[in-house]
């Protein structure tokens, strides 16, 4: 079949990178604007989509190495994040955390997309890139229809810390401010930790955990000097600031979409040092939980990492006798 000028237009890689982004910006406003919704429907029904129509407009009435196809499929999600971080959807970090699942993903639309392009060289109707996009409202619909409750994630982290039980816990109870610029993925945005004051002693007292975006205000719910602090979290701020070319934007994502509910220290005297171990119950609604749930216990652990290490600086210098500067 030679080609017309219509399927020469829908094969040019400008055309197949650009109308599937096009189409999937509006698609991504739908989900994130209007609805506020980070279902799977968005970070995978999407990506299968772009990469889909990508790979059929490169495979139309032609035979089209899969490889090729692929590249321009990515190239056609590139473009969709570009849009994203453009007009201010999202900002880069959530961008880049998507990325990986959005490149596995892609395998299948872009494949998908290949044999019906392909197909259409056999007179076969042109009509499933059509369908697929106006079904996809139906499938955000039907995914936040049929959403489970979140599960309530666990984030356990430990250190231990060379100095006396009870020194350990005043500085778990409010460590002084932490002057250690922020590393890793806090220089990315990641809200990080800063200092932490109480006002109060004993179940009631109200500790405040001041991080880069704001304060998390903490009741206690259990106090056992010198051993068993817990707290449930009253308020907490944004997890992170986006970065972004703007100087701020409000992605709906950052309210109320990954929330810290209660947390807990313990300590443990043992040979040589106290055993400190810090816990984290937290929620958020991001879907697939089973690539997300990973992402998050990672920062919370990260997050866990730069308080408990500054504790254990801040009670082995006052067991020396040394004023410890963060």
């Amino acid at each position: 079949m030679k080609p017309n000028g219509l399927s020469q237009t829908i094969n040019r890689p400008w055309f197949a990178i650009l109308a599937p982004a096009l189409l999937g910006f509006g698609l991504a406003a739908l989900c994130v604007r209007a609805s506020e919704f980070y279902g799977w429907s968005l970070f995978l029904g999407l990506p299968v989509l772009v990469s889909f129509l990508s790979g059929f407009c490169t495979a139309y009435q032609r035979d089209v190495p899969f490889r090729r196809v692929y590249w321009i499929s990515v190239a056609s999600l590139i473009a969709l994040g570009a849009l994203i971080l453009i007009l201010a959807l999202d900002g880069l970090i959530c961008l880049l955390m998507a990325l990986p699942l959005a490149l596995l993903i892609s395998l299948v639309g872009a494949s998908l997309g290949r044999v019906l392009g392909r197909a259409c060289k056999r007179g076969a109707r042109a009509v499933a890139p059509l369908l697929a996009a106006l079904l996809f409202p139906g499938l955000v619909a039907f995914d936040r229809g049929t959403q489970s409750p979140e599960p309530l994630r666990e984030v356990r982290s430990s250190v231990v810390v060379d100095a006396p039980v009870e020194t350990v816990w005043r500085a778990v109870i409010a460590f002084p401010k932490i002057q250690e610029p922020p590393t890793g993925i806090f220089r990315l945005g990641i809200a990080y930790p800063i200092e932490a004051r109480i006002e109060g002693t004993g179940v009631g007292a109200i500790r405040y955990c001041v991080f880069s975006t704001g304060s998390f205000v903490e009741p206690i719910t259990h106090w056992e000097e010198p051993t068993y602090l817990a707290f449930d979290v009253r308020e907490s701020p944004e997890p992170m600031r986006e970065l972004s070319f703007y100087e701020h934007i409000e992605a709906p994502h950052l309210h109320g979409h990954m929330v810290s509910h209660r947390g807990q220290f313990r300590l443990v005297e043992r040979a040589g040092g106290v055993f400190l171990e810090g816990t984290t119950w937290y929620t958020h609604t991001l879907a697939p939980q089973w690539y997300w749930g990973p992402v998050s216990d990672f920062i919370i652990h990260q997050i866990h990492g730069r308080v408990l290490n500054h504790i254990k600086r801040t009670s082995e210098a006052a067991r020396e006798g040394v004023r410890f500067e963060g």
